[in-house]
């Protein structure tokens, strides 16, 4: 069986596990797979954050709970496909959670938005 470096591709000697032919293969292979998760990683937290943003804007510091037309939060640049976690309360209602606020859709196109209690 020819097995190969997962970097480079230099035919391996040795033990049967092994997967690269060098301490620097393994640490190259290992190093771009780090970056390609990074960029992934960056891009999803930057859309976070930029939700918690536009959250942040419409509450205000005083606010605890207010609803908003759907189309408009979608306007600010709001990306309702990015979430934190979700949240079903006692009666079954879905809420979306960013960060420290969350949002539940409504069937007229409302969206309630509430600052979650800190504890």
């Amino acid at each position: 069986m020819n097995r190969q470096c997962e970097h480079c591709g230099t035919a391996l000697t040795g033990r049967s596990d092994k997967r690269f032919c060098s301490v620097k293969c393994k640490n190259d292979f290992n190093a771009s797979r780090r970056r390609e998760t990074r960029f992934v990683t960056r891009e999803v937290d930057r859309i976070l954050h930029r939700n918690r943003e536009i959250l942040q804007t419409i509450m205000g510091e005083k606010r605890n709970k207010m609803t908003i037309a759907r189309l408009e939060l979608a306007k600010m640049g709001f990306n309702f496909d990015y979430i934190t976690g979700i949240y079903e309360n006692r009666q079954g209602k879905v809420y979306h959670n960013v960060y420290d606020f969350a949002w539940m859709a409504f069937s007229t196109q409302e969206i309630l938005i509430v600052r979650k209690k800190k504890k």
